[in-house]
């Protein structure tokens, strides 16, 4: 027993000794790398100290760069016989400096040391064409500058012709889709694009209005958009010199006598962000019945523009809203899939009472899909829907009652794609759009037709070079105003929106 004692007290003190020895090396080993760290630190610090006593010596250098601005984009924004307002983009220096405007016209300076970005020039000549410069300055000196040409409108009235093309600016054109108003003096009032070449934005809505023979005594060029296809609406309430400007879910109000804003800002209505206003009409009260792109159906009062009420009543389009001697509200549903013509009826406050379903089909004809975005209302409450085949782009009318009960309709092919349509001064109706001619011809058509929908006229003006009818009033004396578009082709080019007025009988 004592041997293994002794033997096992052997093996604990070497074991002892062993991890001893092992403790001081490691201790040795530790304080080694503290002392290597502590001396890297000082190091750092030593160094850190005189780069800072460095650079706190060292002289300050600045890189001196260019002071820029910024484009003007200095457009017309109104007009009129003796007035021309000028509206340009703030322009801003890259160094912060103030920047100041003068104007110049004909090389002539007319204003300086202004801080605004909106300028009207006044007591000019009308009918006459100005050179404009508008010069931006920061306090270093720096410039930046542009020119354009300008022109007052109006101005003589002793030019009879009955033909005018407009052409607002020099870099720009008329297009995509419009509005057009007759007013109590022959005039119009006109709402569509404008399209500018290059820009942040291409297209601007503009609003102008014409005298008797078609001439232009005002424009107002209203917003910057990115779109041209959605329709703008003018409507005229009961005030007779104001109009209300619809475009998408905004509503302007503009003087009819100057163009000016009666608002600053124009009004939004509560709509989907994707959903746009596609008609108008006003109830017995006077106030906005509007129909929706997405279907939905609304009251809007035109003393405060507040939404009375709101109805999601289709997943389609809303097209030509009218009412009938009760208040009761119909309008055609742009449906591009459907094979059937459809209307919806609702009460007073925009519940459906009915939808309508009329087959388009001609005798012979296979499933088709139509477009139906004209709808008119005699005063016993007859209704009469027009459009368009998808297939052949040829014509299609139901004569209808409030019941839904059919009339009259299309029985054999017509080539007229129709743009619009109106009763006239005898209450025949006329409608009006495009023929489809051999190979590319387009011709505007005219056809006239009495109330059991009896075509008594036919006219088309093919001396013009080939042409498409966006819009069309007639005047007291039953002559038209015809607005249309050339179209274009490798031998003849025209881009301006045209007017003509024609004869009583309606030739040229």
């Amino acid at each position: 027993m004592s041997i293994n004692y002794v033997k096992k007290n052997a093996f604990d003190t070497t074991f002892l000794i062993s991890l001893v020895s092992n403790f001081i090396f490691m201790k040795r080993a530790i304080f080694y790398h503290c002392a290597q760290l502590f001396f890297l630190i000082l190091i750092l610090l030593i160094g850190g100290c005189s780069k800072k006593e460095n650079i706190a010596s060292k002289t300050d250098e600045y890189i001196d760069q260019a002071e820029i601005l910024n484009p003007l984009n200095l457009v017309v924004s109104a007009a009129n016989k003796d007035l021309i307002e000028l509206s340009w983009d703030k322009v801003n220096s890259s160094h912060f400096k103030p920047v100041s405007y003068a104007i110049y016209v004909d090389n002539k300076l007319v204003a300086k040391d202004l801080s605004i970005t909106k300028y009207s020039l006044i007591n000019l000549l009308g009918d006459t064409n100005y050179k404009i410069r508008v010069i931006a300055r920061s306090q270093t000196g720096i410039t930046q500058e542009q020119s354009i040409d300008a022109k007052t409108v109006g101005g003589s009235t002793t030019n009879g012709s009955t033909y005018v093309e407009y052409k607002i600016h020099t870099q720009s054109r008329i297009t995509g889709n419009n509005s057009i108003r007759l007013l109590e003096d022959g005039g119009h009032l006109i709402c569509t694009f404008l399209q500018h070449e290059g820009g942040d934005t291409n297209f601007k809505l503009i609003v102008y209005r014409t005298n008797n023979k078609g001439q232009i005594i005002w424009y107002r060029l209203i917003q910057d958009l990115n779109y041209y296809d959605l329709p703008p609406h003018v409507v005229l309430p009961s005030k007779l010199d104001e109009a209300f400007i619809i475009v998408k879910h905004d509503i302007y109000v503009i003087d009819q006598t100057n163009g000016k804003l009666k608002l600053e800002k124009p009004v939004s209505i509560d709509l989907s962000p994707n959903d746009y206003v596609s008609s108008v009409q006003f109830d017995a009260s006077h106030n906005m019945i509007m129909g929706t792109g997405g279907g939905e159906l609304l009251k809007v009062t035109t003393s405060d523009f507040k939404v009375v009420w709101k109805r999601k009543n289709s997943s389609v389009g809303i097209s030509s809203i009218q009412l009938d001697n009760a208040q009761q509200i119909y309008y055609s549903l742009l449906d591009s899939e459907a094979t059937k013509i459809k209307v919806q009826k609702t009460d007073r406050d925009g519940n459906v009472l009915a939808t309508f379903e009329f087959d388009g089909k001609l005798p012979g004809d296979y499933e088709r899909q139509y477009h139906m975005p004209i709808l008119l209302k005699d005063k016993n409450d007859i209704f009469y829907l027009w459009g368009f085949d998808f297939y052949s782009y040829s014509l299609r009318y139901v004569k209808f009652d409030k019941n839904g009960n059919v009339k009259a309709k299309l029985g054999e092919y017509v080539n007229l794609k129709p743009a619009g349509a109106f009763f006239d001064n005898d209450n025949n109706i006329v409608v009006y759009g495009q023929q489809e001619g051999g190979g590319i011809s387009t011709y505007g058509t005219i056809n006239k037709y009495d109330s059991d929908l009896k075509l008594l006229s036919t006219l088309q003006y093919p001396n013009l070079e080939m042409h498409m009818f966006k819009n069309m009033t007639q005047n007291v004396d039953n002559s038209y105003n015809l607005f249309f578009y050339y179209i274009q082709t490798w031998s003849y080019e025209n881009l301006n929106f045209i007017y003509i007025k024609t004869k009583s009988n309606g030739q040229l």
